[in-house]
């Protein structure tokens, strides 16, 4: 009811000079039904690492990253995960996607799509793209018009194609693996670590060692020998007119290998800001298609 209409009905008279009707307080404000936008999480469970990323559902913004080594007790890790973060829906992908699900709910995809999604997404214009894990490397070849990938090949036979590599080459050095990549840098190409096999190259940098060679060009050659396996597996995938090649893992955080690598293909290398949540940033943002 209106005041007038007030006054009105109960015959009030009022001195209007000293009437003021205020507006209403915030509190007192009508309430706006505010937009609730879903949290789309995703976790990419590997070997050496787990990253769980977590979205805006309507704008696929980054709100919240985390990252942890793999614990042993990989159950109990997730269950903590989960009394620590909220989310809406969830995708897991990676070697424990199977435990997560059981664990955490929601749904799983392959490592390759949450990769080509996901690189997709950021660049839409790439061609290429190449995962230097701990556990295994990936390359995929995907149709920069719709984001489909369209081959791909992968090297999970052993630990000398992938970055677990370069750990175990810089502990039989007694290096922390910054080390390994900075002494890389300072080295030359002055011969090669021939075996494709890791227990075999650590008897081989162990020898270099024993007859003098510098540790800079045994870093060097370390590196090398990890580049060709990465040139390699791009070169079935590869496609000439490509003029970039987008790289991501953990791996990717290698600046020397970087380097090396486009040297190695002519082609201008992106590694991203957090090239090591890319396979976390896919699930998240297929998690959309699970709502």
């Amino acid at each position: 009811m209106e005041v007038i209409d007030l006054i009105k009905r109960f015959n009030l008279t009022i001195n209007i000079k000293y009437f003021t009707i205020l507006p209403l307080r915030k509190s007192q404000a009508p309430l706006r039904t505010q937009e609730v936008h879903i949290r789309r999480a995703g976790i990419d469970i590997g070997s050496r690492s787990i990253e769980l990323t977590i979205m805006d559902g309507e704008t696929c913004e980054v709100t919240e990253r985390f990252q942890a080594e793999t614990s042993i007790d990989l159950a109990s890790q997730l269950r903590n995960i989960q009394d620590s973060y909220r989310w809406d829906v969830l995708v897991s992908t990676g070697y424990g996607r199977h435990l997560s699900q059981n664990i955490l709910g929601g749904e799983t995809v392959t490592e390759i799509r949450a990769y080509a999604t996901s690189a997709h997404h950021f660049y839409s214009e790439i061609e290429l793209v190449i995962d230097l894990g701990g556990q295994d490397t990936k390359a995929l070849l995907l149709d920069p018009c719709a984001g489909q990938l369209l081959k791909f090949e992968m090297n999970d036979k052993c630990s000398a194609g992938t970055g677990k590599f370069f750990e175990m080459m810089a502990a039989t050095m007694g290096l922390s693996l910054d080390e390994l990549v900075a002494a890389a840098r300072r080295g030359e190409k002055l011969f090669e670590i021939n075996s494709t096999c890791t227990v075999f190259a650590e008897s081989e940098v162990i020898s270099l060692l024993t007859t003098g060679a510098s540790v800079e060009d045994i870093a060097r050659a370390i590196h090398e020998s990890l580049l060709s396996k990465l040139v390699s597996l791009l070169s079935k995938v590869m496609k000439a007119d490509a003029p970039s090649v987008l790289f991501v893992g953990g791996g990717a955080k290698n600046s020397t290998l970087v380097a090396l690598l486009a040297e190695a293909v002519c082609k201008k290398i992106i590694v991203p800001e957090y090239p090591e949540f890319f396979g976390a940033y896919g699930a998240a943002l297929l998690a959309k298609n699970t709502l």
